[in-house]
């Protein structure tokens, strides 16, 4: 959601920082975007266009754990960027050792 709240090129400036890459894209997350898309405000219109984007995207099965552990254990297991603006999952995944791709000042950052 955060590419369209703040318009970037980030999947130019991805492949460019890290060469070519697939997205992908755990169920569980996308299930939970489409229902942050259902609503009529702001957030559910940025939601709504990050459904769009994300349709082309290789999406994963998710298990029975929370959503950001998700995230960490499929990456985990793939040797995976993470790439969110949330700072709680960010942090998560630094502690598991992950690299995170993060937008600063509309441009995307790897730590």
């Amino acid at each position: 959601m955060a590419v369209v709240d703040t318009p970037t090129t980030w999947f130019d400036d991805i492949v460019e920082r890290l060469g070519k890459f697939d997205p992908l894209l755990p169920e569980c997350v996308f299930l939970e975007l489409q229902k942050l898309a259902a609503g009529r405000d702001k957030r559910s219109r940025t939601a709504r266009v990050a459904v769009d984007i994300s349709k082309g995207f290789k999406r994963l099965p998710c298990g029975s754990a929370r959503v950001d552990d998700e995230v960490i254990s499929e990456a985990s297991a793939r040797g995976a960027f993470v790439a969110t603006t949330d700072a709680v999952l960010a942090s998560a995944a630094r502690g598991a050792h992950l690299r995170v791709v993060s937008l600063r000042g509309g441009r995307v950052d790897v730590a």
